[in-house]
């Protein structure tokens, strides 16, 4: 039997070890030390990587385990082990006979495992799901099975194993019961007697309690969750008792009791969905490449590029619901996952800018699959010492990368990159961009194969019943999950909603009183014309001077249909500008400034890019609106282009004060809406509060106005309080009095105090007697299809499809769709009422409505309702430097 005198440095060994306790390590690269003896009670170290295949291994303490190729090495004059890449351990049922003879020993060094055992036996007999089989075995990640798992083929056969009424249906599947779930709480203390410093920890206590809880979870490999994270509090669905190393801690789980949670209540189905997610989790985690719930990838690629430089992955993103009832609902969206077939130091040569790029670790070089952003390529070689190892980066590659890998980059001019591997500045380390390949971008991968783009674009539009299909394959490979033993309905479920549809009707008002469903409609085939002309309409028309010839013509045109729409301009005029600097560019704006509109012909994007001639669109839009005066562009190739008079005209309208149409009938009664949105910008890292609108009942905009920059992507609350401060005068100033009731549409999450806000606006109930806060949630929610049970199959569902939660708060509403056709399966908003007594039938039908009535485009209806989406229209113009920020706008400038 071997001990840990036969260790030798840099050489595998098979030998059978006690754990005694575990370390866990806040380190970039170690994940933790495993304190092991051996038969004859001599203590040996293993130091774990977050690279391993062992870093998920369940480590029990007071077990015997058999550790074969396990490599010795030395470390200041300390023979340790590590790893490697051939190690396999096996839990041994009984111990090695030779350590029976020293029982004594052992159990005075390792804290009497016969205890500790005991303790385990009682903690693995509650459920089968967190115990391991006798002798059970770490298998190494190049032994798990890599081969293509179904999608699409055999998805169809599940969806109509059994039959299918008509009607619509949400992509969501029904994973189980869980009505109400006992588990232990536990308040993690420190051994220490000067307790825990909160600027250890990122996000202080709140961030120190949610590492501790997905360290035990990873240890007993059953969920845990945090309980009462500002008071250190936790809940295990397995009893704890081992202490963890945490930044240099020693904390100890102290039990509190056990709860009960329920998912009737409010406060509970957070830890419940939080329990679920873990158990989806290792559901599919060897199988798929899992980083979360979120982002589950299969293992082989679904397309491959003709140049074999680019991969697709399909790529599955799960969003676990437990309805009050303790029905579990899992959502699933699908989508792709790009690779790349060569390094990203290959990127680099081939003249591609690498910055924010992101990439991930090649695992046919390097042992971990991690993943990170490039910030920049440095100035290093490979054999500098590294700041925090103390080491050659060349020398610490030898745990991740083979030696005769290292040796030949080591003999060329490998290039060096700085890349971010976590959130903050501490978690960004330079690693060599041969061992990495990188993860394009839409745009990224459009600049290097647009073949290959097309290609995934047109594969990622799925239609609803290949959608279906996938997704219903990928549901029936969930279960049984290992801890819950949930066993999905391979069946799309509506279960916990209530379907709510919105009747198309002609609800958009244009002239002499006239109704009809769409823009187009009420413009173009009745005639209608405009339901409000701008009352001063002086236009003027620039084009390039060598483009004079044919945009002529299609200017004429364009005023000749502002004339079939009742909207002649008060006065045109026309001149043309030299391409050159933009310093020409401007003294044309100034011209500009006397007028209500400017058409402005400029060429192409891609042509002045490549031109020795600065591009005269960001110049005009920047000058023009710093005056005031609202602005159309149109592309020099597009003159001539027919299909797009109506949008052009129908937007210079709406630019210069006009309104083409507004909406009939909104219900609620409602006085005004405010749209809420904040803008990015990448420039200067930074965060624009835009946006923020006045819409009238009917749809048509009252004014707009861009705010100061925030702090994160969140609205400040008295950044929030002034807009709507501003909303009150500017609508009392219009009627003459102040709003009744109110509804505020914020794109996305109010990150802010809500409580607080709602606290202020009650104070100000003479002003605003009722008002209803409300979220606009564009991204991760599960699309909505029409099942037609004659045919077998699911299409595209219509327009002002609703489902409405029971016992909740929210709804999904489908705003495209139906006659105007779609390239996929469309995407629904969600509807979140976070304050108000209006209704949630009421609030999608006004966020339906509203979305009708962009004026930009006449034949398809925005997805987004105009609140919004003028919001971040506006947020994006005065990002840009289009707007006056500050300043209340009229009109709608920005569209």
């Amino acid at each position: 039997m071997a001990v840990k005198a036969d260790i030798q440095d840099g050489e595998e060994i098979d030998i059978a070890l006690l754990v005694t306790g575990i370390d866990e390590w806040n380190h970039d690269a170690i994940a933790r030390k495993i304190q092991l003896e051996d038969v004859n009670g001599a203590g040996v170290d293993l130091t774990v990587f977050h690279n391993n295949d062992v870093a998920d291994f369940e480590w029990r303490t007071g077990e015997w385990y058999l550790l074969e190729d396990v490599v010795g090495n030395e470390y200041r004059g300390e023979m340790q082990l590590n790893p490697g890449y051939d190690l396999t351990v096996t839990r041994l049922n009984d111990p090695p006979a030779a350590a029976e003879n020293n029982t004594s020993a052992s159990n005075e060094a390792s804290g009497a495992p016969a205890e500790r055992a005991a303790r385990q036996e009682a903690n693995s007999a509650s459920t089968p799901a967190s115990t391991a089989p006798d002798g059970e075995r770490f298998v190494r990640g190049r032994e798990v099975d890599s081969s293509p798992r179904p999608t699409a083929d055999g998805g169809g056969e599940l969806l109509h194993q059994q039959p299918l009424s008509d009607g619509n249906y949400l992509l969501q599947f029904e994973l189980g019961e869980l009505p109400e779930l006992t588990v232990h709480e536990y308040e993690l203390q420190a051994t220490e007697s000067s307790g825990i410093d909160p600027d250890d920890f990122t996000n202080g206590i709140q961030g120190f309690t949610a590492k501790a809880a997905n360290y035990y979870q990873s240890r007993i490999r059953s969920p845990v969750t945090t309980a009462d994270a500002s008071r250190r509090r936790i809940y295990a669905t397995e009893k704890l008792h081992d202490t963890l190393s945490i930044h240099g801690y020693t904390v100890q789980p102290v039990y509190q009791g056990d709860t009960t949670l329920e998912a009737r209540s409010y406060t509970d189905d957070g830890p419940l969905q939080e329990f679920v997610k873990q158990d989806v989790k290792r559901a599919v985690t060897g199988r798929f490449e899992v980083s979360g719930i979120d982002s589950i990838i299969e293992p082989t690629p679904q397309r491959t590029a003709n140049s074999g430089l680019f991969e697709a992955y399909r790529k599955y993103k799960c969003r676990i619901r437990v309805d009050a009832d303790g029905t579990v609902i899992c959502g699933v969206n699908v989508s792709y996952h790009l690779e790349s077939t060569f390094s990203a130091a290959d990127w680099v040569r081939r003249g591609h800018d690498i910055a924010e790029v992101s990439v991930e670790h090649d695992t046919d070089l390097y042992d971990s699959p991690r993943t990170a952003t490039v910030k920049e390529v440095v100035d290093m070689d490979y054999d500098d010492v590294l700041d925090g190892p103390g080491v050659p980066m060349s020398e610490y590659h030898k745990k991740h990368v083979e030696q005769d890998v290292i040796d030949s980059m080591r003999a060329g001019d490998p290039i060096i990159a700085d890349l971010q591997y976590g959130s903050g500045a501490d978690s960004i380390f330079p690693q060599l961009l041969e061992y990495c390949k990188v993860i394009p971008t839409f745009d990224q991968l459009g600049r290097v194969d647009e073949t290959f783009l097309n290609v995934i674009h047109n594969e990622s539009r799925m239609k609803p019943e290949e959608r279906f299909n996938v997704v219903t394959s990928f549901v029936d490979l969930l279960g049984p999950t290992p801890y819950f033993d949930f066993d999905p309905v391979p069946q799309p479920t509506n279960a916990g909603y209530r379907e709510h549809q919105i009747r198309n009707r002609p609800n958009l008002r244009f002239g002499d009183g006239q109704t009809g469903f769409y823009g187009a409609g009420g413009l173009e085939r009745k005639g209608y014309g405009v339901y409000k002309a701008p009352e001063s309409f002086d236009i003027i028309a620039l084009s390039p001077e060598d483009e004079a010839g044919d945009a002529r013509p299609y200017v004429l045109s364009l005023l000749n249909k502002l004339a079939e729409y009742g909207a002649s301009p008060t006065a045109f005029d026309r001149d043309t500008y030299e391409l050159g600097s933009e310093f020409h560019y401007s003294s044309h704006a100034q011209k500009a400034s006397d007028y209500d509109a400017a058409l402005i012909v400029v060429p192409d994007a891609d042509e002045a890019a490549a031109a020795d001639y600065d591009d005269p669109y960001p110049e005009f839009k920047r000058r023009l609106g710093q005056l005031g005066v609202p602005s159309q562009m149109i592309s020099v190739d597009n003159l001539g282009n027919d299909n797009y008079r109506g949008n052009i005209c129908s937007s210079l309208i709406g630019k210069a004060g006009g309104v083409p149409w507004r909406i009939d009938d909104v219900p609620g009664g409602v006085d005004a809406f405010v749209g809420l949105d904040v803008t990015y910008d990448h420039a200067t890292k930074q965060h624009l509060g835009a946006a923020a609108n006045v819409i009238m009942a009917d749809g048509t905009i009252l004014a707009s106005e861009a705010v100061t920059k925030q702090s994160g992507e969140t609205f400040d609350e008295d950044d929030v309080a002034n807009v709507i401060k501003h909303v009150l005068e500017i609508f009392a100033e219009e009627e003459g009095r102040p709003p009744r009731h109110v509804v505020i549409h914020r794109d996305g999450k109010f990150y802010l105090d809500v409580e607080s806000l709602i606290t202020r606006l009650d104070k100000a109930r003479d002003l605003i007697q009722r008002f209803d806060l409300v979220e606009i949630r564009k991204s991760g929610n599960p699309r909505i299809a029409e099942y037609d049970e004659s045919n077998s199959r699911f299409d595209i569902a219509d327009k002002g499809v609703a489902f409405h939660v029971h016992n909740g708060d929210h709804s999904y509403l489908t705003t495209t769709g139906g006659k105007e056709g779609s390239p996929g399966t469309p995407r629904p908003l969600q509807i979140v009422k976070r304050h108000g007594s209006t209704d949630l039938d009421t609030l999608a039908e006004q966020a339906y409505w509203l979305s009708e009535a962009h004026v930009g485009s006449l034949s398809r209806s925005t997805r987004l309702p105009i609140t919004t989406y003028y919001a971040d229209k506006c947020a994006d113009f005065a990002m840009k430097g289009y707007l006056t920020k500050g300043s209340v706008i009229r009109g709608v400038p920005y569209i």
